[in-house]
């Protein structure tokens, strides 16, 4: 099933700006709800939408990701949702985090019933089912253990041609 517009809008839960409806965003706003009503997670720390532009051979490619988390102004998550096996999605978001300066040290991406937290550093995944999602007071420690992503700027450019062969298959999905 592919992402399409359902011709309303409604305010988004973080921001409170008004967008637009899809047949995918009633699921993001009730991941933002889970994010600061469950796990603690303060809102002026959760980024909607966030925008990362893939140069591929002086050709933009522009990738928008659900959520990035930031700590003390650093990304320190990026959460994804996907509509379909999350072991199948978890790559592309790793290629996704990698991108970052520096590197976004850990992905969660989600179905909405299962979910992987998983280090971009070695792609081992931390926790699985949809408890993986850390709690907002345990996410400084879970931190503090993993190592930070070093890329060199060749396995940087492997890194966005990664995320661009992903994310391509997968637009609009």
């Amino acid at each position: 099933m592919h992402e399409v517009s359902l011709q309303q809008t409604i305010n988004d839960y973080i921001t409170g700006e008004e967008i637009e409806l899809s047949t995918y965003e009633d699921i993001r706003q009730a991941l933002a709800r889970i994010l600061v009503e469950e796990k603690g997670y303060p809102k002026e720390n959760i980024f909607p939408k966030v925008e990362l532009n893939l140069d591929i051979n002086q050709k933009p490619f522009i990738i928008t990701l659900d959520f990035i988390i930031k700590d003390q102004g650093k990304p320190v998550v990026l959460l994804a949702f996907c509509a379909g096996e999350v072991s199948s999605y978890v790559r592309q978001y790793i290629s996704a985090a990698r991108l970052f300066d520096p590197p976004i040290p850990l992905v969660v991406v989600t179905d909405s019933k299962d979910a992987r937290l998983v280090r971009t550093s070695d792609k081992k995944i931390v926790a699985q089912g949809f408890h993986a999602i850390p709690r907002w007071n345990e996410l400084r420690q879970l931190l503090a253990e993993i190592p930070e992503p070093a890329l060199t700027p060749e396995k940087k450019q492997k890194e966005a041609r990664l995320a661009y062969a992903f994310f391509s298959l997968t637009a609009g999905c």
